[in-house]
């Protein structure tokens, strides 16, 4: 029988593993009461669709003083007076999509915009997984996600965002740890669905280095390689899609 491709489904497979579920936010499936207890935990969350990609229908909601909410979604943000109008906002703007709260992570910045990591991570053999290449996502002004296209934002090396953030002397290790992280889920999920030859996985460092799982997308776009003033990364993309015949 096929496995779902939700979040959700892929969540709960890493879940399964003591080594990477120290990486996982917590995530539950969106509902009232998950959504009050993720904030009274959390303080900040993130509501994305159990399916979709590129950062589409992600809110955002911040508990705040006196009981206050903001809910940021694409780049407006949106006051509301306490937990149930915040999530009566969220609702709207999911619609009848199934949803997931998640524990927010406190990504690095580079001027003041948060930035996450892709890792491409890719098979020549039957189970040889190799971290070919990595890039890190700027988000675009006033946005929350890094999807680059949906926000306006960039790409750059990830060692020149980590620079930029004021993690560069830690680049090397943090760097590593992306890649062995990166690989670990893959390993995992390639259990569970044996055919996938490519994952883009989406990492999130935070502001004391730790690296989160953010998502790991089993298509993941080349071109946003093409967008890195050095083309070594794409090329060495492209190679092992043609190892593949791909």
């Amino acid at each position: 029988m096929a496995r779902s491709l939700s979040k959700w489904t892929k969540y709960k497979l890493l879940a399964r593993s003591k080594k990477i579920r120290k990486a996982l936010p917590k995530t539950l499936p969106f509902g009232e009461s998950a959504f009050r207890f993720m904030l009274d935990r959390c303080g900040s969350v993130y509501v994305k669709p159990v399916r979709g990609s590129g950062g589409a229908g992600v809110v955002k909601v911040t508990s705040g003083k006196d009981g206050r909410f903001v809910v940021h979604h694409g780049a407006k943000k949106m006051p509301a007076s306490g937990a149930a109008e915040a999530y009566a906002i969220v609702r709207r703007k999911t619609g009848h999509r199934s949803c997931l709260v998640q524990q927010t992570v406190k990504l690095l910045t580079v001027g003041g915009r948060p930035f996450d990591v892709r890792v491409m991570v890719q098979r020549t053999g039957r189970s040889h997984w190799t971290a070919t290449a990595k890039l890190a996502k700027i988000a675009g002004p006033g946005h929350i996600i890094t999807n680059v296209a949906r926000s306006g934002g960039r790409v750059a090396s990830v060692k020149t965002a980590l620079r930029r953030s004021g993690f560069g002397e830690r680049a090397g290790s943090i760097s590593r740890r992306l890649d062995r992280i990166a690989l670990a889920a893959v390993r995992r999920l390639h259990k569970f669905y044996p055919w996938i030859n490519t994952v883009g996985m989406d990492l999130g460092v935070d502001r004391r280095g730790k690296v989160w799982i953010i998502e790991a997308n089993f298509k993941p776009a080349k071109s946003l390689f093409r967008r890195l003033k050095d083309k070594s990364a794409y090329h060495r993309i492209m190679r092992y899609y043609s190892r593949r015949g791909k």
